[in-house]
């Protein structure tokens, strides 16, 4: 083995060269016009590419979640020119890099759709059930809404969560259907298909 292999088997995946390198980045900051695209600039400036992304407006806060790729040098520099930028753009943020995991064959991904009269501690009850059955919650969204006729305020929650392919789906779905009657959710457990 050349010296330069040797030194690179005790590199992390993310490190190894010629491999895309992939970054983490999740933000907040006071919502304006232009700001994403402010961010967009800034990973595109570094050569690097952004492969998912959730953004979202709340109250008066822009938050963000997203993956950018690239090389190691250039998440490297996205890295290191981030911070003192986003401190200028009144930007909060926190950078982790990651591996892809790739596909995972032994679970079977399922979308989750439940509205439900908003209550503290409605999202963890849900969460629970999942953590419960040992269910990976991959995405999840709230929202909450007021309801035209009633008045009453409405949570929406939608998840995507991956289902061991050992489990059984038709013991799950009783066990969910039960889980919901109790709380008086009303709720989907949909594969996805697609």
């Amino acid at each position: 083995m050349q010296e330069s292999e040797s030194q690179n088997a005790d590199l992390p995946k993310t490190c190894k060269p010629g491999k895309q390198s992939l970054l983490v980045l999740s933000a907040i900051a006071p919502n304006r016009p232009g700001i994403a695209n402010d961010i967009s600039d800034l990973i595109a400036d570094c050569n690097c590419n952004i492969k998912e992304s959730k953004m979202k407006m709340m109250g008066g806060t822009f938050s963000l979640v997203l993956m950018a790729s690239g090389s190691w040098n250039s998440v490297a520099k996205l890295e290191h020119i981030l911070p003192k930028k986003a401190c200028a753009l009144g930007m909060t943020t926190m950078l982790k890099r990651t591996d892809d995991i790739g596909p995972r064959p032994n679970r079977l991904p399922y979308h989750v759709s439940i509205v439900a009269s908003d209550s503290p501690g409605i999202t963890r009850e849900i969460t629970a059930f999942f953590a419960q059955q040992d269910i990976n919650i991959r995405e999840m969204s709230c929202d909450t809404y007021i309801a035209p006729q009633s008045s009453a305020p409405i949570a929406e929650i939608k998840l995507t969560v991956g289902i061991c392919t050992k489990l059984s789906i038709a013991n799950l779905r009783e066990e969910f259907e039960s889980f919901c009657r109790k709380l008086n959710l009303d709720a989907t457990l949909e594969p996805i298909t697609r």
